[in-house]
């Protein structure tokens, strides 16, 4: 079986966190399409539109995992999930401010401690656009923040997700943030 990948993962945590995008589902079912998988679960799930009601949903988003022999993801895990699967698009560039604010909500709602990093630079980068500075994360300018971000970001994946310690990457973190007080 091949790894799964954050979205999988995300999909997972589909009953575990409010609120979930539905979209999301399809689109992934769209994608299993793709790869050949056209059992009727799947067929089901990409079938829906907008908009798409959590009720009528999910029974076939459980199916779907099912099938794929993946488990749905109790609380814990699932803001492990979501959070990975933001980290990835924030990496590749996607929407990077929009999936901060997600972030920033996840760790409202959650108050998992495992993620006040990105709450604090979702104000830090707030406070940098309206006044200029910030009190939120020491070293973080605009000139810096998505640079920062990005490694946050990488340092998280490699603590949570791989379960391994990436001193050259906290490094580079605190290199750029020496930098930046000079």
């Amino acid at each position: 079986m091949k790894e799964r990948s954050p979205i999988d993962k995300f999909i997972q945590s589909h009953k575990a966190l409010e609120p979930f995008d539905y979209q999301l589902a399809v689109d992934w079912a769209m994608e299993l399409l793709h790869e050949g998988n056209d059992s009727d679960a799947v067929l089901m799930l990409a079938s829906f539109t907008q908009p798409i009601e959590k009720h009528e949903i999910s029974k076939y988003v459980t199916a779907v995992l099912r099938e794929l022999g993946l488990e749905e993801l109790e609380c814990e895990e699932a803001v492990l999930a979501q959070t990975h699967y933001l980290l990835s698009k924030i990496l590749k560039g996607i929407t990077i401010r929009e999936n901060l604010k997600t972030l920033f909500q996840l760790y409202v709602v959650y108050y998992d401690s495992r993620i006040i990093k990105f709450y604090l630079l979702y104000y830090a980068w707030m406070d940098l656009e309206e006044i200029g500075t910030n009190f939120y994360y020491e070293g973080a300018y605009l000139n810096n923040i998505e640079t920062i971000l990005k490694l946050e970001a990488r340092i998280w994946i490699d603590k949570y997700i791989r379960l391994t310690e990436n001193v050259a990457l906290e490094e580079e973190l605190d290199q750029i943030i020496k930098e930046s007080s000079k």
